[in-house]
């Protein structure tokens, strides 16, 4: 599968680049085509060191990246959000988009959920692209350094929310991933509390000086 990935220089863009990079071939998307470039080089010299396996990763443009690719992930900071879709909205048709934006705000010392008012950033999405894309909610609340660690078995469960078929594609995506679990979340309107837990474990890592937190539900 071809999957742009905007955000690919974050600690989960990058993660997930990583971790599909040998079975898929990745577009890292930037406004800056060289940015991209480079976040491209660096993940594949990662993946070099740590077997002979050729990998397809490249960098490229929002927009390009997007045109060119079935499923496009979208990972950045909810006030980047607008701007990106303003980027690739014109060049999407029906592929899968993938939501990990969590509007969040910081209030004194620590952090809350300020969804907007479609109810979350993953509903505002849906109104924003165009109806033939299928937006779903997932992958808010890894542990990003821990992704990014190859070796690494994440024991995290990853709630996803949206339309059957969408998914359905989706969890195979995160089957991938060695140690994750799919749950199913239900309908795009219940993305709000999937997004709402991503500053509750900020929060309580900094209050319990605590790293690497996920999810698990047991």
């Amino acid at each position: 599968m071809r999957i742009a990935i905007r955000g690919g220089t974050g600690n989960i863009g990058r993660g997930l680049a990583l971790r599909w990079g040998l079975r898929h071939e990745i577009l890292i998307g930037s406004r800056v085509g060289s940015k991209a470039e480079r976040a491209a080089g660096e993940c594949a010299e990662t993946l070099s060191a740590v077997t002979s396996i050729a990998c397809q990763i490249k960098g490229t443009t929002n927009t390009e990246a997007a045109a060119a690719a079935e499923l496009v992930v979208i990972a950045v900071p909810y006030r980047a959000m607008r701007e990106l879709v303003d980027a690739i909205r014109p060049v999407l048709d029906d592929q899968i988009v993938i939501s990990l934006v969590v509007p969040m705000e910081k209030s004194d010392s620590y952090l809350k959920y300020t969804p907007p008012s479609d109810g979350s950033a993953a509903m505002e999405l849906k109104r924003l692209l165009p109806d033939t894309v299928r937006v779903i909610a997932a992958f808010h609340n890894l542990p990003g350094e821990k992704l990014r660690q190859l070796n690494m078995r994440l024991e995290c469960d990853v709630v996803i929310c949206g339309n059957v078929e969408g998914m359905s594609v989706v969890s195979a995506l995160v089957e991938e991933i060695d140690g994750l679990r799919v749950l199913d979340g239900g309908g795009l309107e219940d993305a709000a509390m999937v997004e709402s837990l991503t500053p509750f474990l900020i929060n309580i890592a900094r209050r319990n000086k605590l790293h690497g937190l996920g999810i698990r539900f047991v």
